[in-house]
């Protein structure tokens, strides 16, 4: 019986602290990308802050999405180069706005 345990409980063990959170987390990024709009601000997994101005299909592979990273700056990306979203007209998060106030000298 002792046997039987012990390999289930690693297995277990294994889903809930390294299998579960990576699932969890792609699912989440798949439905961002699925509600992305024109409009959305963008984070790039290279670190770079975009707005995004087209989503074009193609027949095979992935869609491209034009994004502006400064005015009359443009690349083109693909879903996997999206790390986050900020919806059109939604504020940033409280912590990273308070982050930035401090940083500048701001006082709150």
């Amino acid at each position: 019986m002792e046997f039987v345990l012990l390999p289930l409980a690693i297995v277990a063990l294994f889903y809930f602290i390294l299998l579960r959170p990576v699932l969890t987390s792609q699912k989440q990024h798949k439905q961002n990308i699925a509600r992305l709009e024109i409009g959305d601000e963008v984070l790039t997994t290279g670190g770079f802050y975009a707005i995004v101005n087209a989503i074009e299909s193609q027949e095979d592979g992935p869609p491209m999405i034009l994004l502006e990273i400064a005015d009359g700056i443009e690349i083109e990306g693909t879903p996997i180069a999206i790390q986050s979203v900020n919806p059109r007209g939604a504020p940033l998060d409280d912590d990273t706005a308070s982050d930035d106030r401090s940083e500048t000298g701001a006082a709150e």
